[in-house]
């Protein structure tokens, strides 16, 4: 992409995005470049002006649902090659995706290398192989508290004696209510998708015989369940994403699947720098350096790393 030094130049250009966007947004689909106007006001060096450029250019990004790509490397990709209170630096350079590439490449990144004797930076875009990890951490996922088994699936596990240390104790119980907890139900939005084509038959069934009582009575045990269902789906994936600033009641279940790959894409560990100075990329060098961190810190404290 290249961006026009003149704005109104440049609306052309925006078009022409939003239309690919619309042709393309089943598809993967990224570009990057020199946009020549900057999406916020931290892209500035010493200015914090929100310009008409500006809303111009992030009205485009919205209407064409992209977004940016994580970026490491340099905060600026251009500067006017002066020095003194005459400098300017500005992130005119970025490269976005839209959902389908953060849904397929979301462990991709864009990199701003040195600009050498160029006043622009090159971006390079990196592509990532997903690693599956062993085993994670439990996320406790609120709508649980809601099911009818919670509780006592709670008080069971709690009741149950461990020997050791309380906090060995406290670690073994949660431990083994983690396993009974994934029992109950982590992706409601499934169920919910379940529960409609239940409905559905049902409602299909009464269309041909209205007076059944049975068939009436699941009907309405499968409206309400289909309620609670979508309810708990919304807030599984309102918790997930972090957004809390829309309205309760907002049925907003794919904007916050979108937020949460965003999330995850830009939560990616690209590379790690050592005691050092030395920037590691490598999947194995990151994870060994993370232990050997570890193990130097328990060791200027005192501590025993197991």
């Amino acid at each position: 992409i290249y961006g026009m030094c003149d704005s109104r130049a440049r609306k052309q250009l925006w078009n022409d995005i939003i239309l690919c966007a619309n042709r393309f947004k089943k598809t993967p689909w990224t570009l990057l470049g020199d946009f020549n106007v900057t999406r916020f006001s931290h892209e500035h060096n010493n200015s914090c002006r929100v310009t008409k450029a500006m809303e111009d250019f992030n009205y485009a990004i919205r209407s064409a649902k992209l977004d940016d790509l994580k970026s490491t490397g340099l905060k600026f990709t251009w500067n006017n090659m002066r020095s003194g209170t005459g400098a300017i630096s500005k992130k005119l350079d970025r490269a976005l995706g839209n959902w389908q590439w953060f849904k397929l490449f979301g462990d991709s990144y864009a990199h701003t290398y040195n600009p050498g004797i160029s006043d622009h930076c090159p971006l390079f875009i990196q592509l990532m192989h997903q690693v599956q990890s062993s085993g994670r951490p439990l996320k406790f996922l609120n709508f649980w508290a809601d099911h009818s088994d919670f509780l006592n699936i709670v008080r069971h596990e709690w009741a149950k004696t461990y020997k050791g240390q309380p906090v060995r104790k406290i670690q073994l119980k949660l431990k083994s209510l983690k396993l009974h907890l994934k029992t109950l139900s982590t992706r409601p939005d499934m169920s919910a998708t379940n529960l409609r084509q239940m409905l559905e038959k049902v409602q299909l069934d009464l269309d041909e015989k209205p007076e059944d009582v049975d068939l009436r009575r699941q009907e309405i045990r499968l409206r309400n369940d289909v309620t609670i269902s979508a309810k708990n789906g919304e807030a599984f994936f309102k918790q997930k994403s972090l957004i809390h600033w829309l309205k309760q009641g907002d049925s907003n279940t794919a904007f916050f699947h979108r937020v949460v790959k965003l999330r995850q894409s830009k939560n990616h560990i690209a590379k790690i720098q050592n005691e050092h100075g030395l920037w590691l990329e490598s999947e194995q060098f990151i994870a060994q350096e993370g232990v050997d961190y570890f193990k130097n810190l328990f060791h200027h404290q005192g501590g025993q790393l197991h």
